[in-house]
């Protein structure tokens, strides 16, 4: 199969992985082959993301297989003396066998015990009607790969952390944190001025201050992954350290892990329901 690459064995794994096994290994091998980390290259990082997106995709997949199928019988048929019309036929036969077969065993499971699968015929219907809106699909690179929806932030794909996006990940929840502290400030009664109004929220600050360190903690993961979840805790500390709003930085880390529990349970549940 020299001129048949094995998407397969780009990601380290077997044919029978499941979609959960190929985000995993694709982010593993990210972090190390990105162009930005030390030793990584700019051709196996896009060579990764030419796998994974393929792979993640119930069609695009399945002709995958049938090619390397169809390369590895090219190989036996170089080596031996075989009658050519027969495989052929075999090969058709087994092709027509699966396509007529309807979903393997293993897509079968996951419908039964898991949670349900977008339909992979309704992204082909989508795309002949020219409507990529409710696909639930990005796009990145040349590819088209999955997009989780926004309330399953355990399936959320984020690309490794860079000096960027760490950088901005840091400068917004540092902003966001500077701003509901000020709030909080002026709703204590601290120089309220011509925003005294604002002392009517006193009794809530302690949920606001949640709220913002789970929006702040979400789009972060969502951007850079756990790395970002990291620096959003630092900005937490720098705003709502000592001489900061009182509350502040408990409760934002309270936002935070709610977002970091919300992922381990998503995570735990599809694992459970793989078994």
């Amino acid at each position: 199969m020299a001129d048949q690459i094995n998407y397969y064995d780009v990601l380290g794994i077997s044919r029978e992985a499941s979609q959960a096994e190929i985000r995993n290994a694709y982010r593993n091998l990210a972090k190390e082959r990105h162009p930005d980390h030390p030793g990584g290259s700019a051709e196996e990082f896009s060579l990764l993301q030419e796998a994974n997106a393929v792979l993640s995709d119930p069609n695009r997949r399945r002709q995958h297989d049938e090619a390397l199928d169809l390369a590895h019988a090219a190989d036996e048929l170089a080596g031996l003396n075989l009658d050519f019309d027969s495989v052929e036929d075999e090969l058709s036969a087994k092709r027509r066998e699966r396509e007529s077969g309807g979903p393997s065993l293993g897509e079968r499971l996951r419908s039964r015990f898991g949670r349900k699968e977008e339909d992979p015929y309704e992204s082909m219907r989508s795309e002949a009607r020219g409507s990529s809106r409710g696909s639930g699909r990005r796009t990145r690179g040349r590819y088209d790969v999955s997009e989780a929806r926004w309330y399953e932030p355990h399936r959320f794909d984020p690309e490794p952390i860079t000096l960027k996006s760490g950088a901005i990940s840091f400068v917004a929840a540092f902003l966001a944190f500077i701003v509901i502290g000020q709030i909080g400030l002026w709703a204590t009664g601290f120089k309220p001025g011509s925003f005294a109004f604002l002392t009517a929220l006193a009794p809530f600050m302690r949920i606001l201050y949640s709220l913002v360190g789970l929006v702040v903690a979400y789009f972060a993961f969502r951007a850079a992954g756990y790395a970002a979840l990291a620096l959003t805790f630092v900005a937490a500390l720098v705003v709502g350290g000592q001489g900061g709003p009182v509350g502040l930085l408990q409760f934002a880390t309270v936002g935070i892990i709610v977002l970091l529990v919300v992922v381990y349970l998503g995570n735990r549940r599809e694992s459970a329901a793989r078994r």
